[in-house]
């Protein structure tokens, strides 16, 4: 009796999946940002890059209410300060079809964080790909010991079809009802409310809702070791509710953008460079460094 009535009032929330309007623009480029309204040299760096290769596109600052930002070229998409400040906050943001609302109006994003590195204007060519997702690939090497098979993909230099996300999100919302309400629970629920729930479990140790409640904001607020970072969901799990979901294949991820061991990936790409990079800093800065644009040309760095 109780899961047919969550079932009918969360289909009554999500009706089925209708595209009211068909995207009128291919692509929008997201550009996540902390709570500083400065930037770090490095950061510089990928933003000077991004404006030498992708200048011309639309540009989106992903940024928190209030802060400060004078940047050239670019418009500002503003969300709560709580979506800001740590992977997992960022994770609250995107794990929602609130967010690719905003952006229904393109037929991709684009999220490109700022230690991401893109080499060429390779943009429109691989939105006319069929593909839903692509990223750089996951390949087990010492850079990367946790994978347990080689997939696209690394979120933080992306391409993901707006439509199909949606798609994915009303899917899972109307096969899985507890998921729509663990969502809204996610987001919206007050600090108070937690420690009231976190107070209430240690003496009700048996009590199923609230353990559920519990477990699920533990996991949204530690995703890497629970596996619920964004970019698993995409790469793992979206197929999974809508089987046409198609993600790129490590060939094509390759061929896409490097992140880990740069000089593997390289191998396994037959020698040629990728559109573009993730974590160029963090994993073989030196072998960057000779694609980096120079700062002399000062692009994008306006702040």
């Amino acid at each position: 009796m109780k899961r047919r009535f969550l079932h009918a009032v969360t289909h009554a929330l999500v009706p089925p999946f209708c595209q009211k309007y068909p995207p009128s623009k291919d692509v929008a480029i997201l550009i996540p940002l902390s709570n500083r309204s400065d930037l770090t040299e490095e950061e510089k760096i990928s933003m000077r890059q991004l404006q030498h290769h992708l200048g011309d596109y639309d540009k989106f600052l992903i940024a928190p209410d209030g802060l400060e930002l004078n940047f050239e070229g670019f418009r500002i998409k503003r969300f709560q300060k709580k979506y800001f400040g740590s992977a997992a906050a960022h994770g609250r943001l995107l794990n929602h079809p609130s967010f690719y609302r905003e952006f229904d109006d393109y037929k991709f994003v684009f999220f490109y964080h700022l230690d991401s590195l893109a080499f060429s204007d390779q943009l429109q060519e691989w939105c006319r790909t069929d593909l839903d997702y692509v990223g750089p690939p996951w390949i087990k090497c010492e850079d990367s010991p946790w994978v347990d098979r080689p997939r696209v993909g690394n979120g933080g230099f992306t391409l993901l079809r707006v439509e199909s996300a949606l798609k994915v999100f009303n899917i899972r919302y109307r096969r899985m009802p507890i998921t729509f309400w663990l969502d809204v629970f996610t987001r919206h629920a007050p600090m108070w409310s937690i420690r009231l729930l976190e107070k209430f479990q240690s003496r009700f140790q048996d009590f199923e809702l609230v353990n559920s409640l519990m477990t699920e904001w533990r996991e949204i607020n530690d995703p890497s070791p629970n596996n619920r970072n964004n970019d698993i969901f995409w790469s793992d799990l979206a197929n999974y509710y809508m089987p046409e979901f198609k993600v790129a294949t490590v060939e094509e991820g390759l061929r896409f953008a490097f992140e880990v061991s740069p000089k593997t990936c390289l191998e396994l790409n037959g020698g040629k460079m990728p559109f573009g990079c993730h974590a160029w800093a963090r994993y073989d800065r030196k072998f960057w460094e000779p694609f980096i644009v120079p700062s002399e040309t000062n692009e994008g760095v306006r702040c």
